[in-house]
């Protein structure tokens, strides 16, 4: 494959380091954020860090794991990460992986990738969120390659077979982990279901005629990403109950900006990290389907189960599972004084959004309750 086909999608490389972070320290409003961030550290002391750093090494171990420590102290009960015994240190794994905040799903895995010793992933993320120069620049020193998302229809084919090419090209050549979403977009529903067409793109870069061959080639890890709470939950009511009326839901100015402001910086209790299975040990011995729509969905259902199995349930997840089916089938889960706590936590937050009161609380604790859903379906 040729490199210079990934120009405009690709991460910067350590040859970039120097001039992007003068570039960087040259924004006003990167100076300002980070300031507001660490207001602790002198910022001539943080610059001249960010000046004698030459590596993407440096800049994730230096700069993004320091900041990273102080986010999860903040922000966080505490981070636990699982299954990492399913990773081996000589491979590169494809992590399709759920999606709940812009930014903090993938930071957090490659967080738990560096402190067990594996190397951090690349990291895909839609055009849709690269709208201010400087953020581009900062997240492309961060490992991040760019998904197009805003493609026109007769652009798209070639946009999905670019994307597959890189992803097949980094696993394989370049020798690097991968992490993306299982679905376009994040799962603001709670309810986490890997879209097929994933699996479709992902085969378009592969070498061989056979779609399973391709897939297997790509050593796909599931991986289940779970909050306590969700920052943007009461933020993404408006859309879930637009959608669920039928309605086309129309995002407002800078409304992805906001959102991962509070992802970054809202309460998030408890957060674990979930590593399953990898795909080639889930399916091994089991008879696939032969057409490949039937296989890309048997594969798609394979990760989910996976999915579904591993991710930590809170007790949050139960007691809005509770609630909402009105039952107490998980009280040993959570005390009488948490549910209570909850219940006011769910009032609070859903009592400024416009809307049907009772619709509005069902809205609200499905996000809480689908993963429960899920994993005893």
């Amino acid at each position: 494959m040729n490199k210079m086909d990934f120009e405009e999608i690709r991460p910067y490389n350590d040859s970039e380091v120097k001039e992007k972070i003068k570039s960087l320290l040259g924004e006003e409003q990167f100076c300002q954020i980070i300031q507001q961030v660490m207001p602790e550290i002198p910022f001539p002391m943080f610059e001249r860090q960010m000046r004698g750093i030459e590596t993407i090494f440096d800049f994730q171990t230096k700069v993004v794991v320091p900041l990273l420590d102080k986010l999860l102290s903040q922000s966080t009960q505490g981070l636990s990460y699982s299954g990492i015994e399913n990773l081996e240190k000589d491979k590169c794994y494809l992590f399709v992986s759920t999606h709940r905040d812009i930014v903090l799903d993938s930071a957090l895995m490659d967080y738990a990738l560096l402190k067990e010793g594996f190397s951090t992933a690349e990291i895909a993320i839609g055009d849709n969120l690269m709208k201010i120069p400087w953020i581009v620049d900062l997240v492309k020193l961060n490992k991040t390659f760019i998904v197009k998302r805003s493609l026109s229809k007769e652009q798209k084919l070639d946009g999905s077979i670019q994307l597959s090419n890189y992803i097949n090209y980094t696993i394989k050549e370049k020798g690097e982990h991968i992490w993306i979403a299982h679905k376009s977009g994040r799962s603001k529903d709670g309810n986490d279901k890997t879209n097929p067409n994933i699996l479709k793109m992902f085969n378009l870069g592969g070498d061989s005629e056979n779609a399973i061959d391709n897939i297997k080639k790509l050593n796909i890890c599931p991986v289940s990403i779970s909050y306590e709470y969700n920052p943007c939950d009461a933020l993404t009511l408006p859309e879930l109950m637009t959608i669920a009326h039928g309605e086309k839901y129309e995002k407002q100015p800078m409304e992805d900006l906001i959102h991962m402001g509070e992802g970054l910086q809202g309460k998030k209790g408890k957060v674990e990290v979930s590593f399953g299975k990898p795909l080639n040990a889930l399916i091994e011995g089991k008879e696939l389907p032969k057409p490949n729509l039937e296989l890309f969905q048997f594969i798609a259902k394979e990760i989910d189960k996976e999915i579904h199995n591993t991710y930590k349930l809170m007790p949050t997840n139960y007691m809005a599972f509770d609630l909402l089916n009105d039952s107490s089938s998980h009280k040993e889960k959570y005390s009488p004084e948490e549910k209570e706590k909850f219940e006011k936590y769910v009032l609070k937050k859903i009592e400024g959004v416009e809307g049907d009161e009772a619709f509005k609380k069902d809205t609200f604790l499905k996000m809480y309750a689908y993963p429960v859903m899920n994993k005893e379906a």
